[in-house]
């Protein structure tokens, strides 16, 4: 057996109990689950709401252990108490659910984390608004990334905000049980919808901070050109690329060797300017051909691009169907089977536990008794007298990330106290073009590499190499995005990896994964949107719609930060290394599953109504949006207006908030979402604050990054390595 075969879950031993009604809660609790972890799916006796994850409770019970409970009863409410005192995670959802009785917060008090969801943090004035994942997308400016350019806003119908907190929220749960298990603390997590929801702008914010407004561009990326959805004879094509290389291989594809030096196309920056004239040169192209013809051609030359998949068309899609992401479970409520994600997470040859049966209500009570029983109380840390650092203090990363994705997860290792070197290639991250800049060097990738250290090592070269496998032979971690097989082209796969560094935690997060029907196939945010479900899912009018928001990308970054600490938490119990395969395809389906079967449960609709100043959100029963806009045809009002109107008629309405608008808002201030640092050039840096609020060891955000520094000798020395 080798490190990377550890036949261990990375959360082996961990107690969840999973109390709130929320989306996030649910996936979390899945999450968790699916890393090893045994999670109790606590159902009150009474529901006092049937909407949140009570609407799909096959989907979120599925791989946990039923229990249920009727907090009028003392010998139930002792069974929850017991559970309460010896888990290590508690997840909660304090703005959607009545309040728990007080005996029971008492008995929380020895976890490692108390993690609350909730829509503005669980601290704010709006704590007791408890907003709807679309409701979020409006007052947070995402609803307004999402459309096309002369149409309103479209809210996705992905619940990406409840997905995204969910994943952030059980990242920070296994931080705060690191740090338990090194300083002998137990803390409290406050994880907002809202923030989660302002952190998933990172592509529209450095338009705000370069002076100018962020709009929707349809299919369009808002930093880069051509990047769009095309229509072949036979249906669509996604094409997206952000280098001046890229748009080369198109023109060499198109055979127009006249578009290269045409100077509204030569430069990234010209061809954001001329984005129409762009777009309809490539989509008189892609017209003449079908879709099958477009993308082995434009594959051929490395060019990111792919099919519209619908999800009725998931089970059949052969990268999802070669990766177990599709497959079916009997419900025991009706005894009819219903479609259910595989599960992301895969280490190695194994894959996480991926749910194996839905369980009927309270099927689990004998199990979590026998549990108890058999591991008794787990009892409060006691203070071991060490100073609380944060909690990966010593621990060293590796990140070879480009754009979004890679970047994402290093940055928030660095939060949680990691030392992230990241490594760029001679001539930089590609990210490093995106406009707009200050003194040359781009706000957005800024942003996305806070509290790093850049280091420019041509892996080429034998020297590269050589001074590569002395940083890996240092490191605790590995986390790159690069396309599958590069780093095996230069001597670096998995198995050599591994015999470098046994101890090593190697995270790959690429579009389709490692082993995948697609291994030579380049993917962005889009192209994985497009062949995951989720175009489809957000079709406006019949045609299919991305989100503008790159939310494939960030949630694979998510996803690749929960992974790693999972596996680091392995890793101090087993010694053992792991081989992380992410693909963002299974990522994005697996968030796309509560659309998959329709006819489950009650779910509210939502609806965009315009106004003087703009649009409104409104959000209720097919009945609740009927009479709402046959209540109100009133153009002149503001959006506040038509919003008090509405909600004092009893409709829930929020209005839809810019990216701007988003920024000045005062619940962006006050949780400090944004915050300026001194950095590169004498300027002040816009950086992200984390959404993940831990109470002991808060992340910690500093360090805008500038120029990278050159690897040599002494800069290895600096580095502690000779």
């Amino acid at each position: 057996m080798t490190a990377y075969d550890d036949p261990g879950n990375w959360l082996d031993g961990v107690l969840v109990v999973e109390l709130g009604g929320r989306i996030s809660v649910g996936a979390c609790g899945s999450l968790l689950a699916q890393a090893g972890a045994t999670v109790v799916f606590v159902e009150p006796r009474i529901k006092t709401r049937n909407d949140g994850k009570w609407a799909q409770r096959a989907l979120y019970a599925a791989g946990k252990e039923s229990l249920k409970i009727d907090f009028s009863e003392p010998e139930d409410v002792a069974v929850v108490q017991s559970l309460l005192r010896r888990a290590e995670f508690v997840l909660l959802s304090s703005d959607w659910d009545d309040p728990l009785p007080s005996d029971l917060q008492e008995a929380w008090n020895g976890a490692a984390a108390v993690c609350d969801f909730t829509a503005f943090n669980a601290g704010s004035d709006e704590r007791n608004q408890p907003f709807t994942d679309a409701m979020i997308q409006a007052i947070s400016g995402v609803a307004d990334t999402s459309g096309f350019t002369d149409g309103p806003p479209v809210p996705l119908s992905v619940p990406v905000m409840e997905y995204s907190t969910a994943v952030y929220g059980a990242a920070a749960c296994v931080a705060a049980l690191t740090a338990t298990e090194r300083y002998g603390i137990t803390q409290t997590i406050d994880i907002a919808l809202y923030d989660c929801a302002f952190n998933s702008l990172s592509t529209f914010l450095p338009t705000i901070f370069g002076g100018k407004e962020a709009g929707r561009l349809g299919n369009g990326h808002s930093m880069a050109a051509p990047w769009n959805a095309y229509n072949a004879c036979d249906g669509w094509v996604l094409l997206c690329s952000s280098k001046d290389i890229h748009w080369q291989r198109i023109c060499q594809v198109m055979e127009t060797p006249e578009y290269v030096d045409d100077p509204r196309f030569r430069s990234l920056a010209d061809r954001m300017t001329n984005r129409k004239a762009v777009d309809s040169v490539v989509q008189a192209w892609i017209k003449q051909h079908d879709v099958d013809t477009c993308i082995e051609r434009l594959s051929a030359l490395d060019l990111a691009c792919g099919s519209i998949v619908r999800l009725d068309e998931l089970a059949g899609e052969a990268n999802l169907h070669h990766r177990g992401m599709i497959h079916e479970l009997i419900d025991p409520a009706d005894g009819k089977k219903t479609r259910f994600p595989g599960t992301p997470l895969r280490s190695g040859t194994r894959t996480g536990q991926k749910p194996k049966n839905i369980p009927a209500v309270d099927a689990g009570r004998n199990v979590i008794l026998s549990l108890e029983l058999q591991r008794g109380q787990r009892g409060m840390p006691s203070d071991n007298g060490k100073e609380t650092h944060m909690p990966l203090e010593d621990i060293r990363v590796i990140e070879i990330g480009q754009y979004t994705t890679a970047p994402l997860t290093g940055r928030h290792l660095a939060t949680l106290g990691a030392e992230v070197i990241k490594v760029e290639p001679p001539s930089g991250d590609a990210a490093r073009e995106w406009l707009p800049h200050k003194d040359g060097l781009s706000i957005f990738f800024v942003m996305s590499n806070s509290g790093k250290k850049c280091l420019a090592v041509d892996l080429k070269s034998e020297y590269g190499r050589a001074a590569f496998e002395k940083l890996i032979r240092s490191a605790d971690v590995l986390v790159e995005n690069l396309k599958p097989g590069s780093l095996a082209r230069l001597g670096f796969d998995a198995k050599a990896l591994e015999q470098i560094n046994p101890r090593l935690v190697y995270c790959s997060i690429s579009g389709f994964g490692n082993d995948s029907v697609y291994n030579q196939r380049p993917a962005f945010d889009t192209v994985v949107q497009a062949m995951s479900g989720f175009m489809d899912a957000n079709a406006y009018e019949g045609t299919p719609l991305k989100a503008g928001i790159s939310a494939c990308d960030f949630m694979g970054g998510e996803v690749g930060l929960f992974a790693i600490l999972a596996a680091l938490h392995r890793r101090r119990h087993s010694g053992r290394g792991q081989f992380i395969d992410l693909s963002m395809q299974d990522i994005a389906a697996w968030i796309t599953a509560p659309l998959w079967n329709p006819d489950i449960g009650p779910q509210d609709s939502v609806s965009v109504i315009g106004c003087k100043d703009g649009f409104v959100l409104v959000s209720g029963t097919p009945e609740t949006l009927d009479r709402a806009t046959k209540s109100t045809q009133t153009p002149e009002l503001s959006r506040d207006q038509l919003a008090q109107a509405f909600n004092s008629d009893g409709i829930n309405c929020v209005p839809i908030m810019s990216v701007a608008e988003s920024v000045a808002h005062e619940s962006t201030k006050t949780r400090e979402l944004v915050r300026e640092y001194s950095g590169f050039g004498g300027h002040k840096w816009p950086l992200l604050g984390s959404p993940m609020r831990l109470s002991k060891t808060p992340p910690v955000i500093a360090n805008p990054v500038g120029l990278p520094v050159q690897l040599d000798d002494d800069v290895l020395k600096e580095f502690g390595i000779s």
